[in-house]
């Protein structure tokens, strides 16, 4: 630390934690300089901050900074769209805890353990959010270092479309879709059925089979690329099942390029989630499904069904688009009948190898 004079007023300049600190004391006397000082260092000490230094905002006040920077880059800068949603998202669970209040500077790792959502993948989402804007202010040097934010485990997703839902909800597409004052729907059960299908047929997420185009389906191959989604891991092929294949021909009508599933309504040019979950709020309804379950489980079905019938965790890794095998876990449900079946033909194997020990153990107390 140093105190060097300018005209008649002191000045302190010193570095902490590799940077470097300079500022006026505001005084002509030496002995008030040094307790100026002192003051700078004991702050720094306790906070890393600086008396007189710009206000530090609350996570409630930056957030409006760090929205109207991500909404500020060009669409082919990343974050890419998928994640900037991911965030908007996560600080709609973040903005409703109390670590929303706080002053950026004061939000420790402690304080992210108290952030809990309605599930741990909601946790984990508000805390990677949490932990970007908190890195975002660090680069714009609002804070000097950024607490340590710990995920939690997300565990196996406890619901799936079963054999059962899938049958009655087929059925109930097959009838007229009616109207609420009983009339024939001029839309009808389309595009849901046709997605529902893909969904449990390919695993493909919902957003991936709307931006679904005709020329990036390879019928002789019998398969579907999906040329982005929301990682690089996204950019995959997936297989196309007869009766995903019926389905789409129905749709074809001739065409060989642009959107599987159009919409004149969307500025995007294809169809969106809202097109479709009014369709599957209804079906579900009428096939008597748990309120619980919803359409992302057919991808959660597909998971489980192509891991207990190839066994083959990578080729599942690789179709499901995911980029870490744990991330495949959390989606696949493991069925304890299968266990259960190869522990008792190994109980089997062994009681048979058993049989001729004991003959032969007989055998020899008898002849001695």
């Amino acid at each position: 630390m140093s105190l060097y004079k300018r005209g008649n007023t002191w000045h302190f300049a010193f570095r902490w934690n590799g940077r470097r600190f300079r500022g006026s004391c505001n005084t002509p006397r030496q002995q008030e300089a040094k307790k100026v000082e002192a003051l700078v260092l004991a702050q720094l000490m306790e906070d890393g901050g600086v008396p007189g230094r710009r206000k530090i905002p609350t996570l409630a006040d930056f957030s409006t900074r760090f929205f109207k920077w991500l909404e500020s880059l060009p669409a082919d800068r990343p974050p890419k769209e998928p994640t900037r949603r991911y965030y908007r998202v996560g600080w709609q669970i973040l903005e409703s805890t109390p670590v929303a209040g706080m002053r950026i500077d004061h939000i420790k790792a402690d304080h992210a353990l108290t952030i809990e959502g309605s599930s741990p993948a909601n946790t984990n989402n508000a805390l990677r959010t949490l932990r970007r804007m908190l890195k975002k202010a660090h680069e714009w040097e609002i804070i000097s270092r950024v607490p340590i934010v710990k995920m939690v485990e997300e565990y196996s997703r406890e619901e799936l479309i079963e054999p059962w839902m899938e049958q009655q909800l087929l059925a109930a597409t097959r009838s007229p879709r009616l109207t609420a004052k009983g009339n024939r729907s001029r839309v009808g059960w389309e595009p849901f059925c046709t997605v529902l299908l893909i969904m449990l047929d390919s695993g493909l997420r919902p957003g991936e089979i709307f931006r679904m185009r005709w020329e990036n389906i390879h019928w002789d191959k019998a398969l579907i690329f999906n040329p982005r989604g929301k990682s690089r891991k996204s950019r995959r092929y997936v297989p196309l099942t007869e009766r995903v294949k019926a389905a789409l021909l129905t749709r074809k009508k001739g065409a060989n390029e642009g959107w599987v599933f159009p919409s004149k309504r969307s500025r995007s040019g294809y169809i969106t989630n809202r097109e479709v979950s009014k369709q599957w709020l209804e079906a579900k309804r009428i096939a008597g499904i748990p309120e619980n379950v919803v359409l992302y489980c057919a991808r959660h079905r597909f998971s489980t069904d192509a891991m207990e019938g190839t066994g083959n965790v990578i080729a599942v890794m690789d179709t499901m688009g995911h980029g870490s095998v744990n991330t495949t876990r959390i989606y696949t449900h493991t069925n304890a009948a299968l266990i259960r079946e190869a522990i008792e033909r190994r109980n089997r194997l062994s009681a048979a190898s058993e049989q001729p020990l004991e003959k032969m153990a007989t055998k020899m107390a008898t002849t001695q």
